[in-house]
């Protein structure tokens, strides 16, 4: 996709990941979302944060991020990860928070990594908010 010079780079889907990649159960589905070029994965923190702190260091870490783009939609896997979920979405309202491992409250689009048969209605979703995903047509320069 093309974007001006004077913007803030592409959309992008970051994926929170609630452990390294490596350990994860369902590791498989989100490689072949981390192969899209418009997605990235933000490593969990070294210590397991309870919720209350994690609300607390949350608007913070988001502050600090450094992105190669705008955010235009966030994958959390666990209720842990809503609070850093919400403080990117004060600094980047336009982005949507996806469930990706089960229902949680508050997002505008789920879709179960565990139980999904393909990953079409996540590029689907992508493709609609300007994430390039390689693939349904994003590939191709307007």
């Amino acid at each position: 996709m093309k974007h001006d010079a004077g913007d803030l780079g592409p959309p992008l889907l970051i994926l929170l990941l609630p452990q390294t990649l490596e350990r994860y159960p369902l590791r498989e589905p989100v490689e072949q979302l981390l192969a899209a070029p418009g997605t990235l994965a933000i490593d969990p923190p070294r210590m397991p944060l309870n919720l209350a702190i994690a609300s607390v260091v949350a608007r913070r870490q988001a502050k600090r991020m450094k992105l190669p783009g705008h955010p235009r939609a966030l994958g959390v896997f666990e209720e842990q990860q809503l609070p850093l979920a919400a403080a990117l979405v004060e600094r980047h309202p336009d982005a949507d928070v996806w469930a990706l491992a089960g229902p949680l409250p508050g997002t505008d689009f789920r879709l179960d990594l565990g139980t999904a048969g393909d990953l079409r209605p996540a590029w689907e979703r992508m493709e609609r908010l300007g994430i390039e995903t390689g693939r349904l047509g994003s590939e191709r320069v307007l």
